[in-house]
């Protein structure tokens, strides 16, 4: 692999992205590269090494799916009998529905000392946000699937990880040496911000750290079929799609704890994480028997510049030219409605008509100071205006806006 490029890009983005340091990781077949810049922590005379932990925040949902799919064909549970009965005190939808994230349940994370048993019982007691079967991101689902997993194999997700799966070097928790987590903005440096380490939500992403030989070993046994670890069925079975992904935000589609990419000859599997000042990627090309990791640690605003996102972006077309992956188009999207009839407050957020045929999104709730001017992308699709690297997809859907992944119900 040619790597010449995406070494100068790298350092560039991270200039210009107000990002520290990170890992750029390459694998095709046998061939694998590595790159690394910056600093761990601003400020600090700490460079960034093959052996420098970052942390993978929602990687970790694949991991968990792995371990749920894996426990099913070991005959220890049950993909689509209700997790309640399953085990006691467990929501009634099954485990697929929770890994496909089609159960409608909020999307909420539990305080950091609440216990996982408390947390999933006052998550279970509110209302669905929309009906079951449709995608939207809930991170309190793989807390249930944590619990399910200890009451029918006798160890939760951290124990299982590390017997099953990764072995003596799993990492839960911010190991020594590892990179510190920055937030950075429009005019405004890094600066460290504290990682958000809830236990209770460790199986959604808040604990698991790694680096990027850590991660593209994980992409190989997922391109492997479970290198024998595994059984293939059930690691082919996450990256089938078992729901769209609405107006197309983030993928295509989704799998079990996978979003899945399909457009003309582009194929791929991968998902992110964006906790405690840390932007990670890892994303999978089975066709090019390949794969990619980005390990930032810095985190922009979510609807960018700066920060990991917009590196990755501003990084991927190059990355897919090395490991010769297809271009990623934009998607197809229908013609969409007309902007009265998709204004109005959804959440704490509200979409309302900008002038010259663009949109107005007041999200402050978000940490947006001042409201975002969006342009349709097709549909009733939205991005920021410029079309940025490392922005979010707004798209109405029904009477749900999502923002990315994440779906917030009308509400006037």
């Amino acid at each position: 692999m040619d790597t010449e490029r995406l070494s100068e890009l790298l350092d560039e983005g991270c200039a210009v992205f107000g990002v520290p340091g990170a890992q750029l990781g390459l694998l095709q077949g046998v061939d694998r590269q590595v790159l690394c810049v910056g600093t761990r922590a601003v400020g600090e005379d700490s460079p960034v090494d093959h052996g420098t932990a970052f942390h993978a925040g929602s990687i970790a949902k694949s991991l968990a799916a792995l371990l749920v799919v894996d426990a099913a064909a070991r005959g220890e549970l049950d993909l689509d009998v209700p997790c309640g009965q399953q085990a006691d005190g467990l929501w009634d939808d099954t485990p697929r529905a929770l890994m496909a994230q089609t159960t409608g349940r909020p999307n909420i994370l539990p305080e950091p000392d609440e216990d996982i048993d408390a947390f999933v019982a006052r998550v279970g007691a509110m209302p669905r946000v929309h009906h079951p079967g449709l995608f939207s991101y809930c991170n309190a689902g793989w807390s249930v699937l944590d619990v399910l997993l200890r009451e029918r194999t006798g160890a939760g997700f951290e124990q299982l990880a590390a017997d099953r799966v990764l072995g003596e070097g799993a990492t839960f928790g911010q190991p020594e040496g590892a990179a510190a987590g920055h937030a950075v903005a429009p005019g405004v440096a890094p600066y460290a911000v504290p990682g958000e380490f809830a236990v209770a939500a460790s199986a959604a992403g808040s604990r698991w750290w790694a680096t990027a030989n850590q991660l593209l070993d994980y992409a190989r046994l997922h391109l492997d079929d479970g290198v024998g670890l595994i059984a293939p069925d059930a690691v082919r079975e996450m990256r089938r799609p078992h729901a769209p992904v609405p107006a197309a935000t983030v993928s295509d589609s989704w799998g079990l704890g996978w979003a899945l990419w399909d457009r003309a000859e582009h194929r791929a599997f991968g998902w992110a994480g964006y906790t405690g000042g840390h932007r990670a990627y890892l994303r999978c090309f089975p066709e090019q028997d390949a794969a990619v990791v980005l390990l930032a640690n810095s985190a922009g605003p979510l609807f960018g510049p700066p920060g990991g996102s917009a590196l990755f972006d501003a990084l991927l077309p190059v990355v897919l030219d090395v490991l010769g992956a297809p271009s990623l188009e934009a998607p197809y999207r229908p013609d969409g409605r007309a902007d009265a009839e998709l204004v109005g407050g959804y959440g704490p957020l509200t979409l309302s008509a900008g002038e010259d045929g663009s949109m107005m999104l007041d999200a402050a709730a978000f940490g947006e100071p001042e409201p975002l001017v969006l342009h349709r992308a097709g549909g009733d699709a939205f991005e920021l205006a410029g079309s940025p690297p490392g922005g979010m997809t707004v798209a109405v859907v029904d009477d749900l806006l999502y923002v990315g992944p994440f779906a917030l119900p009308r509400n006037g």
